[in-house]
C-alpha cells in the first residue's frame, strides 16, 4: 500500500507515524521505494508503541541535519532548484496524558529552534476543539497548552478538504476524532501560498493518510466517469456516438 501511495501521488516527502518497528531491513526499502528515489530516517518505537519512518525525495532535495527527538524527527532539507531550505517535522504525540506535557515543551524547541519555512504533521493525539470528536468532548488542559503552543508560534493550522475527522475506532457507532494534522509556520506560507491538505481513503490503518500540497496545479485528480442519462434524450446524442 505504502508503495502504491508514493507512486499515486508523486510525493517527495512521507511521514509515518505509529510504526511500532524498531528498525528497518533493506528487503523492506526495496519493497517500498524500488527505484531508491529516498532518503530514510526513523525513530525507533518503544516496545510496541510509537514509532516514526520519514523518507525524502533525493532527487529534488539535499538532506543536511536529521534531530531525533522523544517524539519526533526533524529533517533540514534544501531544494535543489531553489537552494532554498526547509525544515520538516513529523511527530507523533503519546496516548498517554502524563507524557503530553512534554511532547508539547518539544514542539516548542522545534518552533523556536527553526530558522527556515517550518512544516510540523503527524499524529498529535490531541484535540484543539470539540469540533474535533463526533461524541461529547469540553476540551481540556492539554488542549488549552497545544492551542497555547501554536499561537505563541503563530502556526497556521492547514484546513483539512474531505472531511472533518482523521481516525475511527472502526466500532458499529464509531468514534471519530480529528488526531492528524498539518500545522506551518508564517514563512512557509509565504514560501507557498497555495499549500493545501487532503484527506485520502485509509485502507489498512484506523488513521487516514493526508496528502499535502505545495502546489494547486500539480494535486493530482482521478475523476471518475460518470453517465448522466439525461444524455440519452438529446436528440444528436446517438448520432454522436455513431459518428465517433
Amino acid at each position: 500500500m505504502i508503495k502504491d501511495l508514493l507512486s499515486e501521488y508523486e510525493v517527495d516527502f512521507v511521514g509515518l507515524q505509529e510504526t511500532m518497528k524498531k528498525s528497518y531491513s533493506d528487503k523492506f526499502f526495496r519493497k517500498i521505494d524500488p527505484m531508491k528515489k529516498f532518503i530514510w530516517h526513523w525513530l525507533a518505537s518503544d516496545g510496541k508503541s510509537g514509532g516514526i519512518l520519514c523518507g525524502i525525495n533525493i532527487n529534488k532535495f539535499d538532506v543536511g541535519n536529521v534531530v531525533e527527538g522523544q517524539f519526533s524527527l526533524v529533517m533540514t532539507a534544501v531544494d535543489e532548484k531553489t537552494q532554498k531550505s526547509l525544515t520538516l517535522a513529523i511527530v507523533y504525540g503519546p496516548t498517554h496524558n502524563d507524557k503530553k506535557d512534554k511532547f508539547l515543551t518539544e514542539i516548542s524547541n522545534i518552533c523556536g529552534s527553526s530558522k527556515s519555512p517550518l512544516l510540523i504533521g503527524g499524529d498529535f493525539n490531541i484535540l484543539r476543539y470539540s469540533s474535533e470528536k463526533n461524541k461529547k468532548f469540553a476540551g481540556n488542559k492539554i488542549s488549552d497548552l497545544f492551542n497555547w503552543v501554536i499561537n505563541t508560534h503563530e502556526l497556521r493550522e492547514v484546513d483539512l478538504i474531505g472531511g472533518k475527522y482523521t481516525w475511527s475506532n472502526n466500532q458499529q457507532d464509531p468514534i471519530l476524532e480529528k488526531l492528524d494534522r498539518i500545522l506551518i509556520s508564517e514563512d512557509w506560507e509565504a514560501e507557498f501560498p497555495l499549500t493545501n491538505l487532503r484527506k485520502i481513503p485509509r485502507e489498512l490503518s484506523d488513521h487516514n493518510p493526508l496528502l499535502l500540497c505545495t502546489d494547486q496545479e500539480k494535486v493530482k485528480k482521478s475523476k471518475a466517469f460518470c453517465f448522466e442519462t439525461s444524455w440519452l434524450k438529446l436528440p444528436d446524442f446517438l448520432p454522436k456516438i455513431t459518428e465517433i
